[in-house]
């Protein structure tokens, strides 16, 4: 396989890996852990403004209710894990430095609430996870512990406040991602995201690392900075659109289900950045050799040679971009989504080339300069020199042809 074509499936696959892993989301259930005093537990304002209209009795009805269908939830249990976990939630509440393990489930979000995370399937969760059937289900959990105080056993009782999460699709909203509060930790609710930034750099490392081959030591081929500026411009062109709607709706699978629609419009704007990685392609591959017989031109597709005896005539050819590409930048412009800047240039760029005719029809093109007419391949003159040496025709007329001028034959 060619190196450079070999470089770039590397590097782009390891980008598109990267995006993937930092927002695919984790729906699974969740289980959040906060402690609970029952005789703190007087509900919502507004809820005490309602009970508040009602009679004493009502009152006093109405909440040994409430207490029959909290003892109805609640579950006694003795574990050194579920102690661990109480001691944890009331360093946190109480502004103690808590244990990365403990601190790494905390929710997400500027200012999280002090509560613990676990999945049901986690332990000590999974001692009672048979209990959490219905999203938002509520349980309460007992915990018995003896300690002694002047000298005397006492049984000390606290409670725990477990609230079961079931999430989908719909927790998440345009601009806003995943909008249920408390928003689990990152690392429960986006897991692969601590490998994207290694993805990444292994992309780029592969990138870098692999190194350029050559088909002679004598050859006319591109500088490398042109060909790293044109991966960065493809790199920057086709994850910026990929990304992004991405990114509006918080997950990988919730901006191809929900919103398809708003995704595919970004997804085809983000294919020309899949031609601009086939130009880099062809930049970074593209070589001219010199021969005694004749030319030999490498690109991502191979090596040709041309000898002089098959060639007719050379001639200067300047390759103007196609009139539909110049609409589509103008009707993006229009539209109020395009640059003007980007259209006039798109308009009035142009790209100079050394077509060689060959006897049996075909043409050669070697692109000598860029979209703005600079120098792009040094020492194109050897070239020309070396085809009046051996007595090929010039012929000094210009030719134009529309097209983007990343070709070798046609």
């Amino acid at each position: 396989m060619n190196r450079e074509l070999l470089r770039r499936i590397i590097y782009y696959g390891c980008c598109f890996a990267a995006i993937i892993s930092a927002m695919y989301a984790c729906l699974e259930p969740a289980v959040i852990i906060d402690i609970y005093e029952p005789s703190k537990d007087t509900g919502t304002s507004s809820r005490r403004y309602v009970e508040s209209l009602l009679s004493e009795e009502d009152q006093e009805a109405l909440k040994k209710n409430k207490e029959a269908e909290i003892e109805k939830n609640t579950f006694d249990i003795s574990s050194r894990q579920w102690d661990e976990v109480y001691k944890r939630l009331i360093n946190l509440k109480e502004g103690k430095p808590v244990e990365k393990q403990f601190k790494d489930r905390m929710p997400s979000g500027k200012h999280p609430s002090k509560v613990f995370f676990f999945r049901p399937q986690e332990p000590p969760v999974s001692e009672i996870s048979n209990h959490l059937i219905k999203d938002n289900q509520i349980i309460y959990l007992r915990l018995d512990s003896k300690s002694k105080e002047h000298g005397h056993k006492k049984n000390t009782i606290r409670y725990l406040k477990l609230s079961y999460k079931k999430y989908s699709n719909d927790d998440f909203t345009l601009g806003s991602g995943f909008s249920r509060y408390p928003k689990p930790p990152t690392s429960m609710l986006y897991p692969y995201r601590r490998y994207s930034l290694w993805l990444f750099l292994t992309g780029l490392l592969v990138y870098a690392l692999i190194p350029v081959k050559s088909i002679s030591k004598d050859v006319l081929r591109y500088p490398r900075w042109r060909v790293i500026l044109g991966d960065f411009a493809a790199t920057i062109l086709t994850f910026m659109f990929f990304s992004m709607p991405i990114l509006i709706t918080g997950g990988v699978i919730q901006a191809i289900k929900p919103h398809f629609f708003l995704t595919s419009v970004f997804w085809l704007i983000s294919l020309l950045g899949l031609y601009t990685i086939k130009i880099a392609l062809w930049y970074g591959s593209y070589q001219v050799e010199l021969t005694q017989d004749g030319l030999r031109i490498a690109s991502y597709k191979g090596i040709k040679s041309f000898p002089f005896d098959s060639m007719d005539f050379f001639q200067p050819v300047i390759f103007k971009p196609p009139r539909w590409l110049i609409i589509l930048t103008w009707l993006a412009v229009l539209s109020g989504r395009g640059s003007a800047d980007r259209a006039i240039l798109t308009s009035l760029s142009e790209a100079g080339s050394i077509c060689i005719r060959l006897k049996d029809g075909s043409a050669v093109f070697i692109v000598v300069t860029d979209q703005m007419g600079t120098t792009a391949l040094k020492g194109f003159e050897k070239i020309i020199e070396t085809l009046d040496k051996k007595g090929i025709k010039r012929k000094d007329e210009i030719r134009q042809i529309r097209s983007m001028g990343f070709e070798i034959m046609r």
